[in-house]
């Protein structure tokens, strides 16, 4: 409950009918079936204009969909040596990994994943650190996060066209599916209405 000074103030907000900005973090999930290539391109169906993408996380899973036996929560690492996300023309991240897990070179998206949290949730390292060990995120955790939060101010008031693009060591096997979380800034309106608010997207 706030204390009467901002209680106050509050319900002379609501009195005089004022629009308030309501920011939150938006996150939808795309999924799609992965050709048996090298080669992968993904269009996400997600589309955003008022919402602006911060961060894509892309998983990949093969034969887990639809088997108790399987664990849905794990993710293979597909031998992915590069993948990248496109918005519009901008290409995220500008330099390719060039990842091998087979060799155990995976530092980099290793440490985009670990970093996550701390990022997201705005907290230290030390404190904010995903505790997924090399070994577990390359067998067990293999979430590949693209982080797209520094856009140019071109793409800031224009609708995004969001594109996936990955390579394999190898043909990716039947049967596997590829998963996108989209993290997205959206803002909503609450206008007071008396003793009613109302919400504009």
């Amino acid at each position: 409950m706030p204390a009467d000074a901002p209680k106050f103030q509050l319900h002379k907000t609501i009195e005089s009918k004022a629009q308030l900005d309501v920011g939150f973090r938006m996150r939808q999930c795309d999924t799609i079936a992965v050709p048996q290539t090298t080669n992968f391109t993904w269009r996400l169906g997600v589309k955003s204009s008022s919402e602006k993408p911060r961060y894509i996380i892309v998983g990949f899973q093969t034969n887990k969909s639809g088997d108790q036996e399987t664990n849905p929560p794990l993710f293979d690492n597909l031998n992915v040596i590069t993948i990248h996300a496109m918005l519009n023309s901008t290409r995220y991240p500008l330099i390719d990994s060039n990842t091998s897990f087979e060799k155990y070179q995976f530092s980099r998206v290793y440490g985009d994943a670990a970093a996550f949290r701390s990022k997201f949730y705005d907290l230290d390292e030390l404190v904010g650190n995903s505790n997924i060990t090399p070994a577990d995120y390359a067998t067990l955790h293999t979430l590949f996060v693209l982080d797209v939060s520094k856009q140019s101010e071109r793409l800031k008031n224009s609708v995004t066209d969001m594109l996936i693009k990955a390579r394999f060591g190898a043909n990716a096997p039947a049967d596997t599916q590829a998963y996108a979380v989209v993290i997205s800034d959206r803002l909503i309106k609450f206008i007071s209405n008396g003793n009613k608010m109302s919400v504009v997207y």
